[in-house]
């Protein structure tokens, strides 16, 4: 038996998926109020029994339930975390990526589950002028550094110090992940907002992976042994504009076809804290959710090949075109039939 946390999440779906198929009994971690039906309709349509699936309902703050819930597990796969660059969410990612990390390490450790594979995040690692991210690179605390890769950060220190007092680790830290998933929120917006016609596309560059890759990616490093490692799980480094017309292609739609300038970008944050201040309603986009869009970010990817090359593995990504033509299905399904498709 595994335990999964975060199990209806983008990346948490597939590898729930992933080890169903492998054929490991899963528990899978929900809280009271999560829709746990989108989880069991992706495996239906990715056609994945669930026999093998049980639910343990309850909270990651609650240090007996977890030791309850890791009875007769083997190994933990812990993908729950809180994704948000909102200035007003500083204290509950610390407390949903940080302390909920601590507390599952500490359930482990006095039930003597052994194997903890952590899904972190690149926000957790450092950054060198003029070279790609990889996993040597210390995080380093500044004034762009966002409270979420604190808090990912925080979250990974608690996993190695899970090492230190006798677990093995490791840990995966994906870039921005693409696939079959809540299409109001996070990196799937993307898809939503090209459906919809945006006519407006950001001028930087970033890392993807498809959530189906890091899914496979994380299985295999486990079931190879990789502990004490961590590994940056990148399928290509491009620009938004080309991942943006490649969503725009599969949807049958028109691309974006203007970009946002920096000083757009400037102007847009700055107009949404003034709405938030006079409404009290949550502003749609924050200072540290948009400026990143306009930076150039690069990520090495090597380190997973040649690992798994050892092992006997020949290991390939996903290419941005298979990844998106395998979620824009959903897309529809959840969206219903594109707004503005090209003249035919």
């Amino acid at each position: 038996m595994v335990f999964v946390t975060g199990g209806t999440g983008l990346v948490g779906r597939h590898l729930v998926d992933e080890l169903l198929r492998e054929g490991h009994k899963v528990r899978a971690l929900c809280r009271p109020e999560t829709n746990r039906e989108q989880l069991t309709h992706f495996l239906e349509a990715c056609g994945t029994a669930t026999t093998q699936l049980e639910w343990a309902e309850g909270d990651m703050q609650d240090g007996f339930f977890l030791e309850e819930v890791l009875e007769g597990c083997t190994r933990v796969y812990h993908c729950a975390a809180l994704v948000s660059f909102h200035r007003k969410d500083a204290e509950a990612l610390m407390r949903i990526n940080r302390d909920a990390t601590r507390m599952l390490v500490n359930a482990m450790l006095h039930k003597g589950v052994e194997e903890l594979v952590h899904v972190s995040s690149v926000a957790a690692l450092g950054r060198k002028p003029g070279e790609p991210v990889h996993e040597d690179v210390p995080f380093e605390d500044g004034r762009d550094v966002s409270q979420y890769a604190r808090s990912k950060f925080a979250a990974e220190l608690e996993a190695w110090r899970g090492q230190e007092e006798g677990l093995r680790v490791l840990a995966v830290n994906p870039v921005i992940v693409l696939g079959p998933g809540d299409f109001t929120r996070s990196s799937s917006m993307l898809f939503t907002l090209v459906h919809k016609g945006l006519n407006w596309y950001p001028t930087g560059s970033n890392g993807f992976v498809s959530a189906r890759d890091v899914a496979r990616a994380t299985a295999l490093l486990a079931t190879h042994g990789c502990w004490g490692e961590r590994f940056v799980l990148c399928g290509v480094n491009t620009s938004y504009k080309a991942l943006m017309d490649a969503i725009a292609q599969a949807l049958n739609v028109q691309a974006p076809q203007r970009p946002l300038r920096s000083w757009m970008m400037g102007a847009a944050w700055r107009l949404s804290a003034l709405y938030e201040a006079l409404t009290g309603r949550r502003a749609p986009i924050s200072k540290e959710s948009v400026e990143t869009t306009n930076k150039l970010h690069a990520y090495a990817s090597d380190k997973l090949e040649r690992t798994l090359a050892e092992k006997g593995v020949a290991w390939r990504y996903e290419t941005l075109q298979e990844t998106v033509e395998g979620t824009v299905p959903f897309v529809t399904d959840a969206l219903g039939s594109a707004r503005r498709p090209l003249d035919s």
